[in-house]
């Protein structure tokens, strides 16, 4: 079952009294059977899809980050875009995988004369994206469900929960000073504001849904038994259930001078924005080569003095292969951002105002600083769940099962704090920590909660993107992998890796402007096989049409 199934609400039928609007969008010739087109009109693109002779027409533009749909991966009803793998119902518009949030407009369009109709109102092609509006909340006063963090699952849980007919009162206990906001743009944009970033700018949104925060809070305890939490500031709070979704606490440098000015860590807008407003004509220093620290450099890289990365592993993102690394890094080095490899750092060094000025590596080196940004990884930020009861594996991830409920009745947890099943990898327990998957988390519990089943399996899905030009993107699961297929180049970061275990592929990675990822997000939903013997067959690496068979 998908969010299709479930009765929506759409400003073209829901209390739209503006006048209609009937006119030809183009020619039926140029949309063949099997084929998609994008259109114009008043200055709104509409994608106009033909699935075996029926028509199908919705904004053009993805709700996430307003890329085209017009090459995204077609099948069976659904498209998903090709530069974050965001998927939509083209029946209904609704988001149906994420990332982003809103949904789409869909349009009834008919043909005469060869020409395609569109029929809708002035209302519905005023705008590139609707959010679905619930029926009027029934009043219910029972005890909150209780969430504990205001991250990305946390937003995605409210919306899908209450549009699944939950009604009870529900409190977010967020030590933010914001609702949920965009935090991947954090390092990728660090001078974006809170407001500018927020998931959902309006607080009507929340209010209209009975949704609380408590914000600048945080929970130093859970008693199980009671079905309460204690708060920062000495007070209990009560729940019917509790959701955990705290997320991650950044891992700090422990070494000398570690407490020294201008060492920043990134989790929090406010964090983002200072290093933002420090680095311009300062000597940057990025510890850390995995996402957080590339992505900072290339951020910083423009308005700083000096960018330099240092990492622990011979290349940079060691988790996609040394080639690859050595590719990007290459890139990186073309934009003039320096790299210290295979170091670590042992001690720093300040001057006379106590502000970091010396970078102290391994073998001796040392690196001139005036602002040091450190991303090398985070904790689950579960601590305050010791004693609780609540099960943790030996890492402090929460063990959840396929609903995402603990071992505890009435609590659940979702997103970067947790090892989950991910059942179609065949994987009993995976902690993984993206987005995409945190907010799938937060969608799948609200169909669970409420008792309706979850629409289909989860296939992790990530991106990451420097300096505005490049990036790679992600699909599936490579752990447990025996063998590498790479088509194309690394070192020029145009190729496709796939990971393969028992020659069947079971995840990939994509640089440059191929589809591929997203389309094989939505290959693993849909359970086809791809194996060793495609991968060399295959003359041009694309796979869309495995999802029209």
């Amino acid at each position: 079952m998908t969010l299709c199934d479930y009765p929506h609400n759409d400003a073209g039928c829901d209390g739209d009294d503006s006048p209609l609007v009937e006119e030809v969008l183009g020619k039926l010739e140029d949309v063949k059977p099997g084929t998609k087109k994008m259109f114009e009109i008043r200055g709104r693109k509409i994608l106009v899809i033909n699935d075996a002779g029926k028509l199908f027409a919705i904004n053009g533009l993805c709700t996430h980050y307003n890329f085209s749909l017009e090459n995204g991966s077609y099948a069976k009803g659904r498209i998903r875009c090709p530069l974050h793998g965001a998927c939509f119902n083209v029946r209904t518009g609704d988001i149906e995988d994420y990332p982003g949030f809103d949904s789409l407009h869909s349009y009834d369009v008919s043909t005469k004369d060869g020409d395609i109709i569109i029929k809708t109102t002035e209302k519905k092609l005023g705008s590139d994206r609707k959010i679905r509006h619930l029926p009027k909340m029934k009043e219910c006063n029972d005890r909150p469900v209780v969430i504990i963090g205001g991250g990305i699952a946390t937003a995605t849980f409210i919306e899908h929960s209450r549009l699944n007919g939950l009604v009870t009162p529900i409190l977010v206990i967020s030590e933010e000073s914001l609702p949920p906001y965009d935090r991947v743009l954090l390092s990728k944009n660090p001078s974006a504001t809170g407001e500018n970033i927020r998931l959902r700018k309006d607080d009507a949104f929340y209010e209209e849904r009975n949704v609380k925060f408590l914000l600048k809070t945080s929970v130093t305890s859970v008693d199980t038994y009671k079905r309460t939490v204690q708060l920062s500031n000495g007070e209990p709070v009560v729940y019917s259930k509790l959701i955990i979704a705290t997320g991650g606490n950044v891992r700090k440098l422990q070494v000398p001078g570690a407490d020294l000015k201008n060492i920043c860590y990134v989790r929090k807008v406010e964090e983002a924005n200072h290093i933002a407003n420090l680095h311009p004509g300062k000597h940057v220093v990025c510890v850390g080569a995995s996402f957080i620290g590339m992505e900072m450099a290339s951020s910083l890289a423009e308005k700083a003095a000096s960018v330099t990365v240092i990492s622990n592993t011979p290349e940079p993102l060691p988790v996609f292969g040394a080639d690859i690394g050595k590719g990007i890094r290459l890139k990186f080095e073309e934009k003039g951002v320096k790299f210290e490899l295979s170091a670590n750092v042992v001690a720093l060094r300040g001057n006379d105002q106590g502000e970091v000025n010396k970078v102290i590596l391994q073998d001796g080196k040392e690196l001139d600083v005036d602002l040091l940004v450190c991303g090398i990884g985070v904790t689950p930020a579960t601590e305050f769940l010791n004693g609780s009861g609540i099960k943790m594996d030996k890492r402090g991830f929460i063990e959840v099962d396929e609903k995402f409920r603990t071992n505890i009745s009435y609590i659940f947890a979702i997103g970067d704090a947790v090892t989950a099943p991910l059942p179609l990898w065949d994987i009993e327990s995976i902690n993984i920590q993206h987005f995409q998957t945190a907010q799938t988390h937060g969608q799948y519990l609200g169909y669970t909660i409420v008792g309706k089943p979850q629409p289909g399996p989860i296939v992790p899905f990530f991106w990451t993107l420097f300096f505005f030009a490049f990036g790679l993107k992600f699909s599936g699961c490579s752990q447990g992998f025996t063998k590498e297929y790479t088509n194309g180049d690394p070192e020029t970061g145009v190729f496709i890796r796939y990971f393969l275990k028992k020659d069947r592929v079971i995840a990939v990675a994509a640089g440059g402007p191929s589809s591929v990822a997203s389309q094989f997000a939505e290959i693993f939903k849909k359970g086809i096989e791809v194996t060793l013997k495609d991968l060399k067959n295959s003359k041009d690496h694309t796979w869309g049409h495995l999802l029209i068979q």
